[in-house]
């Protein structure tokens, strides 16, 4: 083998992304928030930069010789002078106040609620951990010193679903006590309210609330919970009636018994959960009969550039320092300017593409939501795939059906006749052909596969599996109900 070191030059065509076009593709991708946030560091950044409440049409650029500047904002209509402020006539104020003979009581004709707003009240609402201690802070009187201290203890330890998160071992080695006197202070604690509580695994949780409705004596159903849960929760009622010598009506009874328990007795105190708030990035709305697609200026902000800095880069009297500094600023301005209402124009012709694709599902609903592709929108606004998916991305829109992800809008089909039916239409089928069921023969996925071939719809028996698990519905076999 003969090794060398040769020169060759070779000629080849390359796409080389610049800075510019990587923020331009980063800001089409932007959430709301996301861009907000780059927004509000741009302008600290770049003095030249400030918001505008005027609409923007076009960016052209301006000369030194007083003409159009690079980085100046053409708008709809020219911005009318702001009118001069008006005088406050303060010998007629200070003489209207002396009227009013106010000293420092409310006026007789004022109303008395008026002094109230639901701006001077805030919601106190009670938690888990306030609720035990108060119960505990009843039974202080009567424990001691070192009880007192393993129940504030244990009652730290419960988390959010109501259960006793411990090592006794451990607790035993930092408390310095013994176990029966854990057990006690457990005991005690099982007896607060919400009933449940306090319990260490699901059998507990059932067999405290079980006791509490009357079902001491009943060994048979305690040992049901015990020792058959899980079959309990699979409907093998026979296998548990054959080992406790139930009847299966018994036995599917106190299923629907155990139904109505809480497994999770701290979840009425966790219903307050942080909600989780959506900013529209566009709306599509019904006006006669048509619809209409707009942008929410809260997802594009409008900017434009300062004022003060265009005089200042007019001045005749800059020196080349100020110059070079202010022109580097103003690119800076101009190009993301730029880049916000490019990526405006973008989301809106995304949004009317999804709006003409998906008319029917904007009048009907979720029926009548036919299966979309990124390659489609695509090709209807002239641009890449990889275009839409990074305007789509953490993209939210308001409809008459209400608020959803455009991601939503994208579904896989299925061939029915001329027309095609999207994965959620067909869940939907699904989720009626399963509400209205024989609820002693439940359908098998087979047979719902069966019935919608009848409808034309070529769904597979695995995919139905797969679409009935994703609704949260269980097999047929957990379905069957026996009265």
């Amino acid at each position: 083998m003969n090794i060398k070191f040769d020169l060759n030059m070779n000629q080849t065509q390359k796409l080389i992304m610049t800075q510019e076009m990587r923020q331009s593709i980063e800001i089409l991708q932007l959430t709301v928030m996301e861009l907000n946030g780059l927004i509000e560091t741009e302008i600290m950044e770049n003095p030249v930069l400030e918001f505008n409440e005027v609409s923007i049409k076009e960016i052209v650029p301006i000369s030194e010789d007083g003409g159009p500047l690079k980085g100046e904002l053409v708008k709809e209509e020219p911005v009318p002078e702001q009118q001069p402020k008006e005088e406050i006539q303060w010998e007629e104020y200070f003489h209207s106040m002396e009227n009013a003979d106010y000293r420092g009581q409310v006026q007789a004709s004022a109303e008395p609620d008026d002094e109230y707003g639901f701006e001077k009240f805030t919601a106190n609402e009670k938690t888990l951990y306030e609720y035990l201690h108060f119960q505990f802070k009843m039974l202080k009187k009567n424990l001691t010193d070192q009880e007192k201290r393993i129940g504030e203890y244990l009652i730290d330890c419960i988390d959010d679903n109501g259960y006793l998160i411990i090592d006794m071992d451990y607790v035993m080695s930092i408390l310095e006590v013994q176990e029966a006197c854990i057990q006690k202070m457990i005991g005690i604690i099982q007896g607060f309210d919400p009933c449940g509580v306090g319990c260490r695994n699901i059998e507990e949780c059932l067999l405290i609330q079980l006791r509490q409705m009357g079902y001491d004596d009943d060994e048979v159903y305690l040992d049901i919970v015990k020792n058959h849960l899980l079959d309990l929760a699979d409907n093998q009622f026979k296998r548990i009636a054959q080992d406790t010598g139930l009847a299966v009506e018994d036995v599917y009874e106190f299923k629907e018994v155990l139904k109505s328990l809480e497994p999770k007795p701290g979840r009425e105190f966790s219903s307050s959960e942080r909600v989780s708030y959506v900013i529209p990035d566009g709306s599509i709305e019904i006006v006669n009969g048509e619809l209409v697609v707009k942008v929410n200026d809260v997802s594009a902000p409008r900017l434009r550039i300062n004022n003060y800095y265009k005089g200042l880069l007019k001045n005749p009297d800059k020196n080349d320092e100020t110059k070079l500094y202010l022109e580097k600023k103003l690119d800076s301005a101009v190009f993301l300017i730029k880049s916000i209402e490019q990526r405006r124009d973008t989301i809106k012709k995304v949004i009317n593409a999804i709006a003409e694709s998906q008319r029917s599902f904007f009048f009907e609903g979720v029926g009548d939501l036919r299966p979309l592709t990124l390659k489609t929108i695509a090709e209807m606004i002239d641009v890449h795939e990889s275009t839409v998916s990074r305007a789509i991305r953490g993209k939210y829109i308001q409809t008459p059906k209400g608020t959803f992800a455009l991601k939503f809008f994208f579904k896989r089909g299925f061939a029915q006749g001329q027309e095609d039916r999207s994965s959620d239409a067909i869940k939907q089928l699904i989720q009626e052909y399963i509400e209205k069921e024989d609820k002693k023969r439940p359908l098998s996925d087979q047979k719902i596969s069966e019935l919608l071939q009848q409808k034309n719809l070529d769904v597979a028996r695995r995919t139905v599996a797969k679409y009935r698990e994703a609704l949260l519905i269980q097999p047929s076999s957990k379905r069957k109900e026996y009265r």
